[in-house]
């Protein structure tokens, strides 16, 4: 399957960024989109963990503060990121809770309850 240019952008790329840190991961070739738009600069999610964060996962649960009350697939991040090991995570969530997270990696977490259990 091939890319359909866009007459007016061309290849149409935008600036992938990893869905975990946020931090650039590679290019997107999006071609011919709806109406021919063009592509946004940045902000096209991958949804595979970079480098980086891969080796954050291996270590222990990657944990991204969001501001309070957001919720869903794309929260307004603060740019605070911490890493917990899976004994941490046992410690301040219930059973069923830390279960999830090891097994994912990942989560989003709300600025009242990063301060409430310590993260700086």
């Amino acid at each position: 399957m091939g890319i359909t240019l866009s007459e007016k952008h061309g290849v149409n790329s935008s600036l992938m960024l990893c869905y975990f840190c946020g931090e650039p991961s590679g290019v997107a070739l999006l071609g011919r989109l709806p109406q021919d738009k063009e592509a946004p600069r940045q902000g096209v999610y991958d949804l595979e963990p970079c480098e980086k964060c891969r080796d954050l996962m291996k270590e222990g649960i990657i944990f991204v503060q969001v501001k309070d009350g957001e919720s869903g697939n794309e929260p307004y991040r603060t740019g605070k990121l911490a890493v917990l090991k899976e004994t941490a995570v046992n410690r301040v969530c219930k059973p069923d809770m830390a279960e999830r997270l090891i097994k994912c990696r990942f989560a989003f977490i709300e600025e009242s309850v990063w301060n409430a259990i310590g993260l700086k």
